[in-house]
């Protein structure tokens, strides 16, 4: 017998080529401007710039020919009103730092004055504060109640602060909370009106545009507290005590102590 054939082997398949690596090129992403708003959604343009707002409703000024060339809108509470021309000076700056300091002091005042006078504190109605003192009757250690001394080291703590935001004194080290040490020249290049960097302990400013809103809170605040401080100061001429009494007696009787029944001059009838 013959033998059988052997069978031929299958062939095997060709090795499969490997499929050439993809080169991906990943484009970086672009950086994103400021576009002139907050996280939250505040859009700068009400408050900075040519279409900000102004003090009269749209369609009765004209920014071109109605508001000042010198206010630009650069400035935080800037609605274009200066109708006495104070700024045609060119001391726009100088004058924004005024108003500034002035309505912080304000805004410090206001509490200051009621809380005190609302509390029953001895020497708290602020048109007596000063007798109070100077008679001793404060019902405080001596020590404490030693105007000349207070007023020394008032005098004394304003010309530093002054010397130190002015420039003319050198910045000093100090710390402060929640941002430990800081260097007196941490403060270079600074504003030196709202100047941030360690005295902004919380970080509320963390960016540029929060900064700005920030500003225009503040000034309207300000703005607010110093008519208020107007207002205390007319109440007190005219009534001879503090805003806290007058308030309480005028919720008590709104139609019987008000500005009007107060101003009123009673006249007898003649005939």
């Amino acid at each position: 017998k013959k033998a059988a054939p052997k069978k031929k082997a299958a062939p095997k398949p060709a090795p499969k080529k490997a499929a050439p690596k993809k080169t991906v090129v990943r484009k970086a992403a672009p950086v994103r401007k400021s576009s002139g708003k907050r996280g939250d959604g505040v859009d700068l343009s009400k408050w900075y710039g040519p279409n900000r707002r102004l003090y009269l409703p749209a369609g009765l000024l004209d920014i071109n020919t109605d508001v000042p060339s010198y206010l630009d809108g650069s400035l935080a509470g800037d609605y274009g009103f200066d109708p006495l021309q104070l700024g045609k000076d060119g001391k726009v700056e100088q004058y924004r730092a005024a108003e500034v300091i002035h309505a912080r002091w304000a805004m410090l005042a206001i509490p200051g004055i009621v809380i005190p006078e609302a509390l029953g504190i001895p020497g708290g109605v602020w048109t007596e504060t000063g007798k109070v003192f100077l008679d001793g009757e404060a019902g405080r250690p001596e020590i404490l109640q030693n105007p000349y001394l207070f007023a020394a080291i008032q005098i004394g703590l304003f010309a530093a602060v002054e010397g130190y935001r002015s420039g003319k004194a050198p910045a000093p080290d100090g710390f402060v909370p929640f941002k430990g040490k800081f260097s007196g020249s941490d403060f270079s290049g600074l504003d030196p009106i709202n100047p941030g960097g360690p005295l902004d302990f919380f970080n509320v400013a963390a960016t540029p545009e929060d900064l700005a809103v920030l500003k225009v809170k503040e000034i309207k605040n300000g703005r607010l507290a110093m008519i208020a401080m107007l207002g205390v100061f007319v109440q007190g001429l005219t009534t001879g005590e503090g805003p806290a009494a007058n308030w309480g007696k005028h919720v008590a009787d709104p139609f019987g102590y008000n500005f009007v029944t107060i101003s009123a001059v009673e006249r007898t009838p003649v005939l």
